[in-house]
């Protein structure tokens, strides 16, 4: 009898852990991450521009790290991603491979200034660059350039918990819901979009008790630096520009509804932050919660900000 139920529970054990989607196993990560077989990797090739100094912490948000052109198959998967946008430019940011390289910047044909040192030139050409052609070659970080990440199948993150493809989600039973505040500061659509990548969203508060573990979770947080404001965090939650009145008229007034499409009122929490919603200089569109109080706040969609993504715990 006690080998029968150690048997079964073995049974058990191994049929769950063959549920669970681990990247290593299935050959699927966020989907904005494309899969290559011979290298047992994803691969993501981000078409905005960054300075050199700012994309490794991108790809780190994403579970991956910049790409080191380590084999030829790395150069050859950035090639076929790269091919696909002839208009993006003639260079890609990867990260340091540690061998020497010529340099990408063009040398003046006169060149008034005294001869570089090893270390000038290092300083100077800090970043690493793939070109169209496949070389590998020096470049200033200042350049605004893509980029590309890779994170090897067998490193990618998945919880299993609060089933996203990320680390350091938090599970808060009273809601059942998991909460993470990613590193990093992005605009609304970006943050919207980072979140919906890692099958998470935008945080949506549905009640007072939410609110309150949001607002500790923020205030718990490191300050962003290179927030427009480090005490707003964008949630999920906007409204659409009305449109431009007709002369002698008013404008229509915003109306802010989730992500899910429903009002605040619909959602079960829409205490704004006193003197909130103000539209300052009339172009606050997007949503976010207010570290001092939790409560809601409008905000520029563009400028920087935290961001704190949510998932909602079926089991």
């Amino acid at each position: 009898m006690e080998s029968y139920v150690l048997l079964v529970l073995s049974a058990l054990l191994l049929s769950t852990a063959a549920e669970i989607p681990y990247p290593r196993d299935t050959k699927q990560y966020r989907e904005d991450y494309e899969y290559n077989p011979d290298t047992n990797a994803f691969y993501k090739l981000h078409i905005e521009s960054r300075q050199g100094w700012n994309v490794d912490n991108v790809c780190k948000v994403e579970g991956a790290e910049l790409m080191s052109p380590a084999t030829d198959n790395d150069i050859i998967q950035l090639h076929g991603m790269f091919k696909k946008y002839p208009d993006l430019g003639d260079y890609v940011y990867v990260a340091n491979d540690g061998r020497d390289h010529e340099s990408a910047e063009e040398q003046p044909i006169i060149d008034l200034n005294p001869p570089e040192t090893d270390s000038d030139r290092r300083n100077a050409n800090g970043c690493m660059v793939v070109t169209r052609e496949g070389a590998v070659e020096n470049m200033r970080c200042y350049r605004s350039l893509p980029f590309i990440c890779k994170v090897n199948a067998r490193d990618a993150p998945y919880d299993p918990h609060c089933e996203v493809y990320a680390t350091g989600y938090q599970y808060f039973a009273s809601v059942r819901s998991c909460y993470k505040i990613p590193r990093i500061v992005y605009t609304w659509s970006e943050a919207y979009e980072e979140c919906r990548s890692e099958l998470a969203h935008l945080v949506v508060l549905n009640s007072e008790t939410e609110r309150e573990i949001v607002q500790n979770l923020t205030c718990s947080q490191p300050k962003f630096a290179t927030a427009r404001f480090s005490w707003f965090f964008l949630a999920g939650f906007r409204a659409d520009k009305p449109a431009t009145p007709a002369a002698g008229t008013t404008a229509a007034p915003r109306i802010f509804k989730t992500i899910f499409n429903q009002t605040l009122e619909q959602a079960g929490f829409s205490q704004w932050s006193p003197n909130e919603p103000n539209n300052a200089l009339g172009r606050e569109y997007c949503g976010s919660v207010f570290q001092n109080d939790g409560k809601l706040n409008d905000v520029d969609c563009t400028h920087l900000y935290g961001f704190v993504c949510e998932k909602e715990v079926k089991k």
